[in-house]
């Protein structure tokens, strides 16, 4: 059944009211509107509602009825209400919030007469619109705004600010991601900015009086920025990558390697460099005129970067010599893992060159000396393998030769590539 009448209303009871209540309730009021006492026009009518409320409520069974219904009805009003209302504040929610998101969409392109416009009325008050086109523009000499996140934090009703009582401020959270021109590095900050509701709608709360010293500040480090130099930039570039293959050249290993160093000084990891020296095979070089150092170096290069982790860094320091810095590796797992690459070179039957290697951790954090120390290291080991070889050819030449040739030189001539069949 609906219900049409508040029967508590009526007798002006509570829910909750025991029956005595009830009946209490309803002697009293039949005493101030029964018509042989109240000869008032509307108090028979008010008597006949109330002998239609004491009649269903003040009967203990069809009050259980009554009740049933009626607090179905009142949760499904409370539910109507608090539903408008959630959607009302939903609502007015997101106004504010698109008006701020206008805002910062204002600084990310730079449109400060249009930020301006968004301010408070107290704002606009203090601060003139020239200085603050002046401000953002100090400003975004240092920063540059990349990206930004709101989020909706409180709500103040009746709030003051700048000596005004608003009828609402919200707080946002906000997450700026920036370019900072003095660090050349992108940062993330967390800030906080509030939004007042004026009259005419929402407006930007700026939380500044005076923005002199601040444009001061900003212009005094704009000025101790580096000047961009395009030229500069573009043979920096140039001159850090190598153009035979494609890695590093010893420039910008050397300038990777830095950043590396730094970020090892935060955390202690170790550091160690190896040095690899290439040389085309005597076979080689006696096979082809031409000096084929550019083709080994490029074949090696190529298999470097497929073998090595992407975390390692390579360049080629010199012109047949590659350093690679192996991050968080100290010189004890750099040799297991320059002996184990080594194997693998080894074992691949197009390599036509001689590898030589040596390793040596990075100490003070200098990048040149480890690269020369490996350099000395892969050096020692050539010329140690130089001797041998000088060894091996005396003793083959003291064997007594049945004919013209001895074995030795039948596998050399096979190695010169002229033994066709």
């Amino acid at each position: 059944m609906g219900i049409q009448i508040d029967y508590y209303r009526v007798l002006q009871v509570h829910e909750d009211a025991d029956q005595e209540i009830i009946s209490a309730a309803y002697k009293c009021l039949s005493k101030l509107y029964h018509p042989d006492i109240n000869k008032t026009k509307s108090a028979a009518q008010r008597m006949t509602d109330i002998n239609v409320a004491y009649a269903v409520i003040g009967d203990e069974r069809r009050r259980k009825e009554y009740h049933r219904e009626w607090l179905r009805q009142k949760k499904g009003k409370t539910e109507s209400i608090a539903n408008l209302q959630k959607n009302r504040e939903n609502k007015k929610l997101e106004t504010a919030a698109s008006y701020l998101d206008a805002y910062f969409r204002d600084m990310v392109n730079a449109d400060w007469s249009d930020a301006y416009q968004r301010l408070t009325g107290v704002d606009q008050e203090n601060i003139p619109a020239e200085d603050f086109i002046k401000w953002k523009n100090a400003v975004s000499q240092v920063y540059k705004l990349g990206n930004y996140q709101l989020h909706y934090l409180y709500r103040y009703e009746s709030c003051e600010y700048g000596g005004r009582v608003y009828p609402e401020i919200l707080q946002f959270a906000v997450t700026l991601t920036e370019y900072n021109r003095m660090t050349e590095q992108m940062n993330q900050e967390q800030t906080e900015k509030y939004i007042a509701l004026e009259p005419g709608g929402w407006k930007i709360c700026l939380g500044y009086t005076d923005l002199k010293p601040s444009i001061m500040r900003f212009i005094c480090l704009a000025e101790t920025l580096p000047k961009v130099n395009k030229d500069e930039i573009c043979r920096r570039a140039i001159i850090s990558i190598d153009p035979l293959t494609g890695l590093l050249s010893r420039n910008g290993f050397l300038d990777e390697a830095e950043k590396e160093i730094r970020r090892s000084r935060r955390y202690g990891n170790p550091l160690t460099v190896a040095v690899m020296t290439v040389r085309p095979s005597k076979e080689l070089l006696e096979a082809f005129e031409d000096n084929l150092t550019d083709a080994c170096v490029s074949y090696v290069s190529g298999k470097l970067s497929a073998k090595l982790r992407k975390t390692d860094i390579i360049g080629r320091c010199e012109d047949a010599a590659f350093a690679i810095l192996l991050t968080e590796t100290d010189q004890l797992a750099a040799q297991f893992a320059m002996q184990k690459l080594m194997d693998e070179f080894v074992e691949d039957d197009d390599l036509s060159c001689n590898i030589f290697w040596g390793c040596t951790p990075i100490e003070d954090n200098d990048a040149e000396t480890a690269i020369a120390k490996g350099m000395a290291a892969a050096m020692l080991q050539e010329s140690r393998k130089d001797q041998i070889l000088i060894e091996e050819e005396k003793t083959d030449r003291d064997v007594a030769k049945l004919g013209k040739y001895g074995l030795y030189d039948i596998l050399r001539f096979n190695r010169k590539w002229k033994n066709h069949f």
